[in-house]
């Protein structure tokens, strides 16, 4: 008899531990122990003003929540009593916005940060509290009128309602955008010195965690899964987006790192209700000169004209680890993304996007471009593949787009496919992109390297450097080899 095998990939991620006030213990993917710190600009004396305790099944907004005897009921009622340089501590429990389960399109947060400084929001004890939101979102913040500061997030478990959402559901509320299909687990919309770190955010239907319009901004040790799948805003997993600096420091001041993000993915095609019928951000098509455009048809209007539109019927946005669009807004202040590990999501696994100056090094990341391309099998068809009608990019690993002063060292990368790029520069125009600042020891375990990095990036032979270990599994003669990583 002729014995079958299969071989069992499995991932080395990043271990998560806990943080102690403004530190946190971190374990890379190389087992290192680091400790990430982080300064706030304001004088606080966290010491001084006496903590809040909030309990979801033993609390009461009417006690005074200084004790866990007498804690607060919601997070909320803490954070709206807060004194100077507060601390909140949230005990085990589960936490869910005003509503829950009564309403499709409700602005319901279950924390709303608007107006707030000083303030921490940390999990209490050994078991995370759960956050569970089906509107807006978990943990909301800021303005570009009136931005929040000295913000610290630790601890805490979000969990949006992915699961119970189809995809029929999303594409119906596609062009409605209802809330419950557009969920982010944490959104600051603006505002500095903010230290996300130690959480576990998941299944949200947008962003998991996002920052506009920040500054001094580390989002660290965090898992992040599972999220992105039913909006239709073309978004990504973590991001910093339209960042504004507050001062000319030119040190690094913004931080991605040590974040484990996976199975993010665009699952509905993007629309966006304020692009006009002849606009698009994508490609040099002329689009005011087909008449199909403007009547929103398919046939005769090209795909990049469609992008963002009604007709849009194809799948490019959904990136794991992401900056994007600070290139005119940030103009003092480098941002580093490092040791990051990124697999399983839509796209690519991490994305420098129109943004200067930076440091990209040790990221382990794999198994990304989950979207389909049209010229290759899937090994299982998924209802969200209905009506694709045209490939994602032929890249799924490492991308540097319109990215100027960039360091690349020390990435270890596996495309999806050998033809996909696992490195790639890419720039507006026919010119060759921006040169790296500095780089090299990055290596390719699959896919394609951008000539532009070729001094750079090298071919790897041990394909454990990019997180990924075989086992052989005996499974008798029901079963056959297919491509890796599927």
């Amino acid at each position: 008899m002729i014995l079958s095998y299969y071989y069992l990939f499995l991932a080395s991620c990043c271990c998560i531990a806990s943080a102690i006030n403004s530190r946190a213990l971190l374990r890379g993917s190389d087992e290192r122990q680091l400790t990430e710190t982080f300064q706030f600009s304001s004088e606080c004396d966290y010491d001084a003003t006496p903590p809040f305790y909030v309990s979801a099944s033993d609390g009461k907004n009417w006690y005074d929540g200084l004790s866990i005897d007498k804690p607060f009921q919601t997070i909320q009622k803490a954070v709206d009593s807060r004194g100077p340089c507060q601390t909140i501590y949230v005990m085990e429990g589960l936490y869910r916005n005003n509503y829950y389960g009564q309403s499709l399109n409700h602005e319901n947060k279950i924390v709303n940060l608007n107006n707030v400084h000083d303030l921490k929001i940390m999990g209490f004890g050994s078991t995370r509290p759960i956050l569970e939101f089906d509107g807006p979102g978990g943990i909301f913040g800021g303005s570009a009128s009136s931005p929040i500061s000295n913000i610290e997030i630790s601890g805490l478990e979000i969990r949006g309602p992915n699961v119970n959402i189809s995809w029929e559901d999303a594409m119906q509320n596609r062009i409605i955008k209802r809330t419950h299909y557009n969920g982010r687990g944490i959104a600051i919309w603006a505002g500095h010195h903010i230290f996300i770190h130690n959480m576990v955010v998941h299944h949200c239907p947008a962003s998991g965690i996002r920052v506009n319009r920040g500054d001094y901004i580390t989002i660290s040790n965090n898992e992040v899964y599972s999220n992105t799948w039913w909006s239709s805003s073309a978004e990504s997993a973590v991001v910093l987006a339209t960042s504004e600096h507050i001062d000319e420091n030119t040190g690094i001041k913004m931080k991605l790192t040590y974040n484990t993000v996976y199975d993010n993915i665009n699952k509905v095609p993007y629309y966006n209700p304020n692009y006009a019928w002849d606009y698009s951000p994508i490609g040099n098509q002329d689009c005011s000169s087909f008449s199909a455009c403007k009547q929103e048809l398919v046939e005769g209007c090209p795909w990049e004209c469609r992008y963002g539109k009604k007709t849009q019927d194809y799948i490019i946005d959904g990136m794991g680890v992401y900056v994007t669009r600070n290139s005119d807004t940030y103009l003092y202040g480098q941002m580093e993304l490092s040791y990051n590990t990124a697999h399983g999501n839509g796209i690519n696994g991490l994305v420098f996007h129109r943004t200067h100056r930076g440091v990209v090094k040790q990221n382990v990341i794999y198994d990304n471009g989950v979207v389909p391309r049209l010229d290759k099998m899937e090994p299982i068809t998924e209802d969200w593949h209905q009506g694709l009608s045209k490939s994602r990019q032929s890249y799924s690993g490492l991308v540097l787009n319109n990215a100027e002063d960039v360091k690349l060292w020390s990435n270890n990368v596996a495309a999806r496919y050998d033809d996909d790029y696992a490195f790639k520069q890419e720039v507006d125009g026919s010119g060759p992109p921006p040169p790296l600042a500095a780089g090299g020891n990055n290596k390719v375990c699959q896919g394609l390297i951008d000539p532009n990095l070729d001094a750079v990036v090298s071919t790897a032979s041990d394909w454990s450097l990019c997180g990924i270990n075989y086992v052989e599994i005996f499974c008798g003669d029901h079963c056959h080899l297919i491509q890796w990583p599927y």
